[in-house]
Formats: structure tokens, sequence, C-alpha cells
């Protein structure tokens, strides 16, 4: 058994200088990386060598091309669950490339060591028109971040539709945002019907957002669910077990319902002041002030 020690999955893509920071602000005796490299990328392990003197570091092969809403977002994911959950971690945490922490180690360990077995998503109302993603066949699920297959995917769902003919009938979908942080059972769980999980996702659309709600939902870890549906606006003490996946996410001002705001340099402030444990997203390419700023902050509490 691993005991208190967490394991980090990394869904690394672009941006190697700026995941070589988010590298070294979770190096950490109490914490092991398992990273997956997009086989599209144009650097492999060798651009993230050296970062880490204190954790563990596992890179994850073969590597995937992942698609954008593709079904090989949630293998990638799973290969890297499927490589960590041998070590028993107490918590499994899924970032990207472009996240960072926003808290020193010391407080999120503070925080799950104080709450163990919980299972951290953060859930999102369910609309019909989101439900067509699964209800009916994708025929390229690969190609939903590209016009002329994404058109066609559109196309025969709607035929579909018009003659009732749907797929995965009797299970209870249940959205949430990628990003989570999860338990050793239920990690373990996960892995266990990951055969399951390829027979109803195969040929659904951006199912990221679905394949790890809907799996918690119909499993008996369903009551370990922090709870996600809290609008914290409304909240006059902000509390965090009602801060869904704890990460840190703008919508309000992202360039499109598909896409987070990128933070930038202006706000410090609010990053620093809130109670999530990580942001996301931030790019070097947009603001690299920010990126450093929260770099240097962080280190010093090594």
């Amino acid at each position: 058994m691993t005991g208190h020690k967490h394991a980090y999955l990394l869904l690394i893509h672009a941006c190697p200088d700026q995941a070589r920071k988010l590298l070294e602000l979770l190096d950490d005796p109490r914490n092991d990386l398992y990273i997956h490299i997009d086989r599209k990328a144009s650097f492999g392990p060798d651009a993230l060598a050296g970062c880490c003197r204190h954790s563990t570091v596992r890179f994850i092969e073969p590597r995937l091309r992942v698609s954008w809403g593709g079904v090989s977002i949630m293998r990638a994911t799973l290969a890297l669950l499927e490589a960590a959950v041998p070590g028993h971690y107490a918590y499994y945490h899924l970032l990207s490339g472009m996240d960072l922490p926003l808290k020193s180690q010391d407080e999120i360990h503070a925080f799950f060591d104080s709450h163990p077995d919980r299972e951290f998503l953060k859930l999102w109302p369910t609309v019909p028109a989101m439900t067509r993603r699964f209800r009916y066949y994708t025929v390229f699920p690969e190609g939903q971040h590209f016009f002329l297959t994404h058109w066609i995917n559109n196309l025969v769902k709607a035929v579909l539709s018009t003659l009732h003919i749907s797929i995965n009938k009797d299970i209870e979908f249940r959205f949430a945002a990628q990003w989570f942080s999860i338990s050793d059972g239920f990690a373990a769980y996960a892995i266990s019907r990951k055969d399951w999980l390829e027979r109803v996702f195969a040929h659904t659309g951006t199912c990221d957002e679905v394949f790890m709600p809907t799996l918690l939902w119909g499993s008996p870890f369903r009551d370990r669910l922090f709870d996600a549906t809290v609008h914290l606006e409304k909240k006059k003490v902000i509390d965090p077990e009602h801060l869904g996946n704890l990460r840190l996410i703008d919508w309000t001002r992202g360039p499109s319902i598909r896409h987070p705001w990128v933070f930038r340099a202006g706000d410090w402030d609010m990053l620093m002041g809130s109670p999530y444990f990580w942001g996301r997203k931030f790019d070097e390419r947009v603001d690299a002030e920010i990126i450093d700023r929260i770099y240097t902050e962080l280190k010093s509490y090594k």
C-alpha cells in the first residue's frame, strides 16, 4: 500500500516548457506522476526529463493520438489509471499539461487526508440536447473537432433520431467536467469496468465529460460523491465540500462554450484568493507572466 501518497495523471499535448513547471510544482515525496504525451505532440518524454527529484515519474506507452472530443481521451485517461492503480494511492488527480496548482502540496494533502474516500467530480445539469451525443451512433467519434466529420455525425444522428433508432437505451448518463480527483477504490473499479466503458462509449461524441460520472452514478461509490451542484456565487460561506472537482475553470470569459478562459496576469488576486487547489487553464503562448508568477510563489514553499 502506498498509504497517503497521491498519483497525478497528466494528459500533455503542448508547451513542454510550461509542462516542466507544472511537474516541478507537483514534485513531492508524497506524489507520483503518470504522464501521457499525445502522439501528435512535437516532443516526447525527453523534453520533460529531469523535472522531478522526489516523485517517481512514469511515461505511458504506447502514446495515443488524442483528438478533441474523441473517445481517445477516455482511452488515454484509462491508460493512466491502469498504470497507476497497482500503486494503491489515496487519491488520483487528473490534470492537463495546461493546468497549475494554486495551493502548496502541504495544503492539498492536508485537505485530502481529512476527506478520505470521497469522489470529486463537478457535475453538470443534463439537458436533452446533450444526450444526443450518446443515444445515437457517432460515425466518426474522433472527428468532433473537424467540420466535415462533425457535420456527418450530426446528419446521421438527425436521421437516427427521426427513425427512433438509438443506442445505450438503458443507461442513465451523468455529465461532469473531465477533470477529477478520485479514491483508490473507485479508480480500481473504473479499471475493472474498462470493457464496459469501451462498449458504451466507443461510438459516442465528447465522452470525456460523461464516461466517469456515468460510471460513478451507477456504481456503489455514488454515495461518496461530494455535492457538486451548489453554485458558489449563491453561497455566503464557501465550503470546500461543495467545490466539485476542486478546480478553478472560468467558462464565463472563454472564447466559446467549448473553450474556457486562459488566465492572465490580471487574474492573480482572484487565482490566489480562490479556495480551489488547481486552476485551468494557462498557456504560455497567451500569457507567460501568470505562469511564472505562480511557479515562483509555490516554489517558495518547497
